[in-house]
């Protein structure tokens, strides 16, 4: 294994996946000069041989990593830094061509890990470009390579033992870490009750469907499901009162649940916004974005959020 320094790694990113700061930054510092001075990871490459590249749903495809003899220690909502062999190099353009020249013909990037065990691991990916579609056709026995450990894995984020209830927002792909937490939380009896709450635009969009099925039927007091499609729905889980009874509680307070919310930036952030404007303690919600970094929130959704979450609070105290 040999130290390198990832140059100008964030930069050739594809946006389904990017690391987040982990402090706040210096004032006279920005959020986009903060890749360049402190996001240059260093890892150790380890190698290993991608296992299986699986379409769960239209366009998500989940690969599955086999590390061999490498041994490695992961938990759902780990970012590593993950590289895969370019099968034609010259046939690749752009960023991506630009970047695997310059990196022994791998294409690289920054993912979450939806599951590991000691010797292997699954992404769960989105094809959105030429880089994400190169890792979608991948072959069995396909070299990668992958290093580093970054931000805190979900399941660490909770604090479980003054927590009544845990919710899992999720957008798209970003349901793959939730099912990894999912499962390894179903292993620990103290870890209180869950509600995923999956968002897709169609039915086609939907991945681990049977699986959950069946974790929320045999789990039934620990494991609440719930596939939300926005276009069957009229909209996202925000835009109105009565999609939003898929996460409100008629018996607990602002302060006995935890968020996580991950994917769409937009969406996090709207949702981020609108539970600290409804009184949830700031250490009740963790985030990831996906992608939509830069979209602010849509005008008006983080006070709606607010007042519904607020209304159903002050009903169920009266």
């Amino acid at each position: 294994m040999k130290l390198v320094t990832i140059l100008a790694f964030l930069a050739v990113v594809e946006t389904s996946h990017a690391f987040q700061a982990t402090k706040p930054l210096p004032a006279q510092i920005s959020q986009k000069n903060y890749h360049i001075l402190y996001a240059e990871p260093q890892y150790d490459k380890i190698d290993a041989v991608l296992e299986s590249a699986e379409e769960l749903g239209e366009g998500s495809v989940l690969l599955h990593v086999n590390t061999g003899e490498s041994s490695v220690d992961y938990q759902p909502g780990h970012v590593i830094a993950f590289e895969m062999k370019a099968q034609n190099l010259t046939a690749l353009t752009g960023k991506t061509a630009e970047d695997a020249e310059k990196n022994d013909g791998f294409m690289r990037g920054p993912y979450t890990l939806s599951r590991a065990t000691k010797n292997s691991f699954d992404i769960l990916i989105r094809v959105v470009g030429e880089k994400s579609r190169e890792f979608a056709a991948a072959k069995q026995g396909t070299p990668v390579r992958f290093g580093g450990k970054f931000k805190v894995p979900i399941l660490e984020g909770i604090q479980k033992n003054d927590t009544e209830r845990v919710v899992l927002l999720s957008t798209g792909v970003g349901v793959g870490p939730c099912v990894g937490a999912i499962e390894e939380a179903l292993k620990d009896e103290s870890f209180p009750p869950i509600h995923l709450v999956a968002n897709y635009r169609t039915t086609s969009d939907v991945v681990y469907e049977k699986h959950l099925i069946d974790l929320a039927t045999t789990n039934a007091d620990r494991l609440k499901y719930i596939p939300f499609i926005t276009s069957e729905r009229g909209g996202r889980l925000s835009d109105n009162e009565e999609n939003m009874e898929v996460i409100k509680s008629a018996s607990l307070g602002l302060t006995d649940t935890h968020y996580h919310l991950i994917g769409n930036g937009q969406m996090v952030k709207e949702w981020q916004d609108g539970l600290k404007n409804a009184g949830v303690p700031k250490d009740k919600v963790t985030t990831e974005m996906y992608f939509n970094h830069k979209e602010p929130a849509r005008e008006g959704v983080s006070e709606k959020i607010a007042k519904l979450m607020n209304e159903k609070a002050f009903a169920t105290s009266a």
